[in-house]
């Protein structure tokens, strides 16, 4: 056990301790925060919140236009302003004070039509502007109960009939939890897992593991690879989550999407509690297949084997918002490489049993051991065959075992 332990913290130490390590560390997310931001930027410049007249022929127009204040970063609200002609509001148009004005024609309450003359097409902000502002002077001096909420109308929460499926009117909101932990999964498999196969490969390239293997056995020098890999990944998702968490406190008032965001503390904690034995699984198929292989070009071409099955819950996503305990969503949330992601996915759009979520974490659990046990089986058959690929009868045949 002291053996494993040295070589984990060998591995951790000989990554954390690299410049590139702390480049790569901080570079991405920032990266990735710099093209969000960008494109942030860019859908709030497109939206025109320049203002827009009103000329009111049927004398309906008692109330002054309620004054806004800049908002977030996508705040369609614009501000309304009165003329008293045609011709005065065609100006202000011409002269780009508006982008366009409204006019509210004489016979309004016999045809409930407005006349919307333009620079610019009428967005759905400008007509919910102008909507609300009509509504409210036509009902001006009248008492309603809950007038405000009576205008916004019903929240409509759908439900199957059995119970297991609910849909909320941001039904696209679910899918924040979901991608976020696929987007770290991924990312720390790919820096983590992916230099645990290509670092085996070179090791058995340059010979390196006959003098590893004086001082530890097999499984045990796999076993810290492996360990000290995870605690790399462990160590870059916690700076990210950290980072993502002062980002969200820093662009809160500018994205109030963020308080929209219904995040359930047991999907997040189920979340994490799978990306363990997911990591463990992940990084011990990547020393597999990296004590396998004879080169680090091959080695590179093996590692899609891994990484394209993690991404399948994404091209099923309308499966698992229509059928979430269907049978291609149950099969991708046992299966090891696509559990988190799926798992996360269903518990979105359905509620899983206590049962089943333990289930799904036992299962996570075996498979994690297993793989354990085969790199160190594979390793110890394949650690010295520098130019011969490891079959698979080559692992478990007799002769294997007693090599």
């Amino acid at each position: 056990m002291n053996k494993t332990l040295e070589v984990a913290k060998y591995e951790y130490m000989h990554h954390v301790s690299k410049r590139r390590f702390w480049v790569g560390l901080f570079l991405l997310p920032l990266g990735m925060l710099a093209i969000f931001g960008l494109s942030i930027l860019m859908s709030a410049w497109s939206i025109d919140t320049s203002p827009v007249g009103y000329v009111d022929q049927s004398g309906l127009i008692t109330l002054a236009p309620e004054k806004h204040s800049k908002g977030g970063l996508f705040d369609e609200r614009v501000q309304l302003i009165g003329y008293k002609s045609i011709d005065e509001a065609t100006a202000a148009a011409n002269e780009g004070e508006i982008q366009a004005f409204v006019v509210v024609p004489a016979n309004y309450l016999s045809s409930f039509k407005l006349e919307y003359r333009f620079i610019k097409p009428i967005n759905e902000g400008i007509q919910k502007e102008v909507s609300n502002f009509m509504r409210s002077n036509l009902m001006a001096g009248e008492i309603v109960p809950n007038l405000a909420r009576v205008q916004e109308g019903p929240d409509f929460i759908s439900q199957s009939l059995d119970g297991s499926k609910t849909n909320t009117p941001n039904e696209f909101l679910k899918m924040f939890v979901p991608m976020i932990v696929g987007i770290l999964f991924f990312v720390v498999v790919i820096m983590s897992g992916s230099y645990l196969l290509q670092a085996v490969v070179e090791e058995k390239e340059n010979r390196t593991i006959e003098v590893m293997i004086t001082s530890t056995s097999p499984n045990q020098l796999m076993a810290g690879k492996i360990i000290g890999n995870i605690s790399v990944g462990l160590t870059q998702l916690l700076v990210w989550v950290a980072m993502a968490f002062i980002a969200a406190l820093i662009f809160r008032e500018k994205v109030p999407l963020l308080f929209e965001l219904d995040l359930s503390f047991k999907s997040l904690a189920v979340s994490l509690l799978l990306l363990m034995p997911a990591f463990i699984f992940t990084a011990a198929l990547m020393a597999t297949l990296g004590a396998t292989v004879t080169d680090t070009e091959e080695s590179q071409q093996v590692s899609g084997i891994i990484i394209l099955p993690m991404t399948l819950p994404y091209y099923f996503v309308a499966v698992f918002m229509e059928h979430p305990n269907g049978l291609i969503a149950k099969v991708l949330s046992y299966f090891p490489l696509s559990s988190p992601v799926a798992t996360t996915l269903r518990m979105a759009f359905t509620n899983l049993s206590t049962f089943e979520i333990i289930g799904i974490f036992i299962s996570q659990v075996i498979f994690a051991v297993f793989s354990v046990w085969l790199a160190g089986k594979v390793f110890k058959r394949g650690m010295l065959s520098y130019h011969r690929r490891l079959k698979l009868k080559d692992i478990f045949s007799k002769e294997a075992s007693h090599a």
